[in-house]
């Protein structure tokens, strides 16, 4: 089994000529749809971090950074503004799309992983962290197949074509190094073969995506392609965070994006696979535009909650701890009277500093946002969290744009794209949730993304993304 997969993969390679080459490409002149009710033979889910609505919508006076997808827009659907989750986070998010859940029901609070000495460097890369019903199950319950390059929270996981997330943490160590036992081995053949030993620790760079691209390129042109494919798109992250995301670097790496992405269509549309395909666009979060750092862990540490190591300047242990997420951080305690104890502290910095503001455990349950915190703290415009505890309560700030907020911010609103088979054209979605999108997805594969509960009570607690019927061409048996 495993060498006919591979044998199909490397005759797919060889197939695709110059359409599994990087670089940019002329935006892909897209067949019109029908809007006769049909079902896809496959789904393509393409998620393009920081994704916001004005990079497709037309601005007078501005052209278009992504014109790919305004002509998916033009096609098929476009949404004006996608809730995020709270936080506003990577990782969060792309859990709340692949179940239909918000982080206090899928249990993937944050980008990064808290221990004992503080903040990791360790993402939630494996699949089980993942504590709600996944897109990638239900369609496997279903016979369906799947591939997932890149999506987070994949280490794992039981999917068929994988490359998870994961990314090199120690000094020297290169991608394919983290990948060998974190992708399926027949991808990493197709990867190398794109370049993928050159990309070394850039993991978030537009290398990686072509390389991914060329490797889904090669799985949906193949003689079985998968019946839904994710993969998630991460060059724009660093342009964003560093330069801004006006800035001319962010722009580029947003065109670049694009770029992949009509190459994507044009590998569909050469293997004669794009009339029968529905794709899916979409963000994560939006950001703000950033000038301070604010470091609520140097205060509890000056208060004795958490103690830093005199050499290296780190966490050393902690009895009450803010865990950063850009532009919101949760507060963490091992016992009632230090979790008290940080949130008056916290509260009168806020009203000195005029930065953050406390958010209560009861709003953050409202938002669905972490329930092992005791309370979180949200930064106001220009200022967002480190997790640093040693140096100046406030300080100037690397970065120019952050995510991480709480979802009611409109800065926070995502992007999503939807074009093809079983999808309507020209449809505006005036706006919908990321928790919507999994449920729809599901619809268009023809399973149910239902959550595994014991109880009809929890199931009402539980149950939140809703199926986007009004964006649906599909047959009404389904």
């Amino acid at each position: 089994m495993k060498f006919c997969r591979q044998r199909f993969l490397w005759s797919a390679l060889v197939g695709l000529g110059c359409a599994a080459a990087p670089g940019p490409r002329p935006t892909l002149d897209l067949p019109l749809q029908s809007e006769a009710s049909s079902v896809p033979d496959r789904v393509l889910v393409i998620s393009i971090a920081r994704l916001t609505p004005d990079r497709y919508a037309p601005t007078p006076g501005i052209p278009v950074a992504m014109p790919t997808l305004r002509a998916m827009a033009q096609q098929g659907v476009a949404a004006d503004a996608v809730t995020s989750v709270s936080p506003a986070a990577s990782y969060p998010a792309h859990a709340t799309v692949v179940t239909g859940q918000l982080p206090a029901t899928h249990h993937i609070p944050a980008d990064l992983r808290l221990g004992k000495r503080g903040t990791r460097s360790a993402r939630y890369w494996h699949a089980s962290h993942l504590e709600s019903t996944s897109l990638w199950e239900v369609a496997a319950r279903s016979g369906l197949s799947v591939a997932a390059l890149a999506w987070p929270t994949t280490v794992g996981a039981p999917i068929p074509w994988l490359v998870s997330d994961i990314v090199p943490t120690r000094s020297g160590e290169t991608w394919m190094d983290v990948l060998f036992d974190a992708a399926t081995p027949d991808l990493l053949a197709v990867l190398r073969s794109h370049g993928a030993d050159r990309v070394g620790a850039d993991v978030e760079g537009e290398a990686r995506d072509a390389a991914l691209v060329s490797t889904a390129c090669a799985l949906l042109a193949s003689s079985a392609p998968p019946s839904l494919t994710l993969i998630r798109l991460s060059q724009t992250v660093s342009p964003v965070a560093f330069e801004g995301a006006e800035s001319q670097p962010a722009r580029a790496a947003f065109a670049r994006a694009d770029a992949e992405v009509g190459r994507l269509l044009a590998c569909l549309g050469e293997a004669g696979r794009l009339a029968g395909t529905a794709v899916i666009a979409l963000g994560d979060h939006g950001t703000l535009p950033v000038h301070t750092m604010v470091s609520p862990n140097v205060m509890l540490a000056a208060e004795g909650l958490l103690t830093v190591d005199d050499e290296t300047g780190a966490i050393a242990e902690w009895a009450a701890i803010a865990r950063s997420n850009g532009g919101s951080a949760f507060v963490y305690s091992e016992a009632d009277r230090d979790a008290v104890h940080a949130r008056k502290l916290l509260e009168e910095q806020a009203r000195f500093t005029r930065a953050f503001r406390v958010v209560s455990a009861k709003e953050m349950l409202a938002h669905g946002a972490d329930r092992e915190a005791w309370f979180g703290l949200e930064a106001e415009p220009g200022f967002f969290f480190g997790d640093v505890a040693t140096g100046p309560l406030l300080q100037p700030g690397a970065l120019r744009a952050v995510g991480g907020y709480f979802s009611e911010r409109p800065a926070m609103d995502a992007g999503f794209v939807a074009w093809g088979r079983g999808l309507r054209s020209g449809v505006r979605v005036p706006r919908m949730e990321l928790a919507d999108i999994g449920p729809t997805v599901a619809a268009l594969l023809g399973v149910e993304l239902t959550p595994e509960l014991e109880s009809s009570s929890d199931a009402a607690n539980e149950l939140r993304g809703r199926t986007l019927v009004g964006i649906l061409s599909l047959p009404r048996s389904r």
